[in-house]
């Protein structure tokens, strides 16, 4: 009788077995039925025109052009856009001295987006009847010369691409717009006490003199030192080591006695 009965439960189990070998199978098929459609589907995007970058849009740019930019971001259409880090192309950007900092982000399904800020132009130097852009980051633009300075920046003389020309722009970048703004002309005149001396020439009529590696710091009082002057009174502030003015009446004075002083020498030994 247990065999019997044994016998009969089996039975009963084949068409539940069978059901569920059934649900399997369909399962299985519908897996591998789902793969392929994907792989077919990743096959029709690559051969595709979607996969490939189609338009690069550029924005923020004023010194370099679109196609610049383009060219500096390695980004080509025609690539596949699956392939393009946006993180790696702004990198790249930003090793352009032009380029102070760059987003690139993608716009719709094979479209990219480059938005840069450039450094500013803080001042012009003159070569040879031409005007080369000083930027914010201490470059000079040797390569880019312009035919007239664009607006009331500073004049930058005697200065090459260098540490000493980023160690004045970085001086510069510490002062008071206000300040910066009375300053007409940058001169580097070095001694053979001091290699880092500067001259400046001021929109107000005054002269300074000073040494780079102090120049923010004691420059920022310029507007209290002018205001202690009397009024009308122009000559050369002296701020290397204190702060030392003589008037330009008081120079032409010695510089006359001096010459006077030559000539009766020079009579003497005649």
């Amino acid at each position: 009788m247990a065999e019997n009965k044994r016998v009969v439960s089996i039975e009963n189990r084949i068409p539940e077995l069978k059901k569920y070998r059934k649900k399997k199978l369909i399962r299985h098929l519908a897996i591998l039925i789902g793969i392929f459609a994907i792989l077919i589907l990743i096959t029709l995007y690559f051969l595709s025109p979607l996969s490939k970058l189609d338009k690069i849009a550029v924005s923020g740019n004023k010194q370099l052009t679109e196609n610049e930019v383009c060219k500096e971001s390695g980004l080509t259409a025609g690539e596949f856009v699956l392939g393009i880090r946006n993180g790696k192309t702004e990198e790249t950007l930003e090793k352009n001295t032009l380029i102070k900092s760059a987003t690139v982000s993608k716009d719709g399904l094979n479209d990219v987006k480059i938005n840069i800020t450039e450094y500013k132009t803080i001042g012009y130097q003159q070569n040879d009847g031409k005007y080369y852009d000083v930027l914010e980051n201490g470059i000079m633009l040797t390569d880019q010369p312009r035919q007239f300075p664009i607006g009331n920046d500073l004049l930058f003389q005697n200065f090459k691409n260098g540490k000493t020309l980023e160690k004045m722009v970085a001086q510069i970048n510490k002062l008071p717009k206000d300040v910066v703004n009375s300053i007409s002309e940058v001169i580097y005149s070095p001694t053979k006490t001091d290699q880092n001396h500067i001259e400046l020439y001021m929109n107000d009529g005054n002269q300074v003199s000073a040494d780079i590696s102090s120049f923010a710091e004691k420059m920022q009082h310029y507007p209290a030192i002018v205001a202690q002057l009397a009024k009308g009174q122009k000559g050369v502030i002296d701020i290397e080591v204190g702060s030392y003015f003589q008037s330009y009446y008081q120079q032409n004075a010695e510089k006359k006695a001096a010459e006077e002083k030559a000539v009766e020498k020079k009579k003497e030994n005649e």
